[in-house]
């Protein structure tokens, strides 16, 4: 089995311009030609910044997949009888979904709240998709201490935004269970982040025993801050 699997911040669709476009969002991620996308900064419903979109079911619905959504933050509707006010997560799949869940990360007081969001897909392959704190390394610790906590040892995609670097020490204890596509299949330093002259790789793709990486690559684009990062997986026979 051939998996292409992406992850991509999209900033609510805003772009390096500062304007918001989903339509652009989806052309990117269609661009990709992935079978399952990990994205992180998602709105739904979640205010006027985004049109009050809800936008992983509009970016699933344009590509043609199934949207797994992990709310991270809900706030109070805006109005009674409207939807409530979300942002979060999303796995974006054209793999038929067996099974849903979200799970709460732990993190500084007062911070922004995190959240991943896992699918049980076809073929018994979990995907989790996360976005870590940005500016505290012990709640990133103590986040994946949860992650790894929360998975199953089936084989797992683990892929998000880390808000990390490569040698941050916090990353070092996913080596026990998952291997880094990049440093498998990826050419040069991977930078993701920012996009327009890209310094510092934050953007990762995790693969469990029983998944291979044979391929990745991070994507050129305007839509985001970030850049996506695609990675071709094979099933390791069983």
């Amino acid at each position: 089995m051939r998996l292409r699997v992406a992850t991509f911040n999209i900033a609510h669709g805003r772009g390096r311009g500062g304007v918001v476009d989903l339509r652009r969002t989806t052309d990117a991620l269609a661009s990709l030609g992935a079978d399952v996308i990990c994205v992180q900064e998602v709105d739904r419903h979640f205010s006027e910044r985004s049109g009050w979109a809800d936008q992983a079911t509009e970016l699933a619905e344009g590509l043609g997949m199934t949207a797994v959504y992990g709310v991270a933050m809900r706030r109070d509707r805006a109005h009674e009888g409207e939807p409530p006010r979300e942002y979060g997560n999303a796995i974006l799949t054209r793999l038929p979904v067996a099974g849903q869940r979200v799970v709460r990360l732990p993190g500084r007081p007062r911070s922004e709240p995190r959240s991943m969001v896992v699918a049980e897909l076809a073929g018994d392959l979990h995907a989790a998709c996360v976005h870590l704190q940005h500016n505290s390394a012990p709640a990133r610790a103590a986040q994946l201490a949860v992650v790894l906590q929360e998975l199953p040892q089936a084989p797992v995609v683990l892929a998000g935004d880390f808000n990390a670097t490569p040698d941050a020490p916090e990353l070092r204890v996913l080596g026990g269970r998952f291997v880094d596509s990049w440093e498998r299949a990826g050419r040069g330093r991977g930078a993701s982040f920012p996009s327009r002259f890209p310094l510092r790789r934050l953007d990762y793709v995790f693969v469990s025993a029983g998944l291979t990486a044979q391929k990745a690559a991070v994507v050129p684009t305007s839509a985001s801050d970030h850049r996506p990062l695609v990675v071709d997986l094979v099933r390791d026979p069983a």
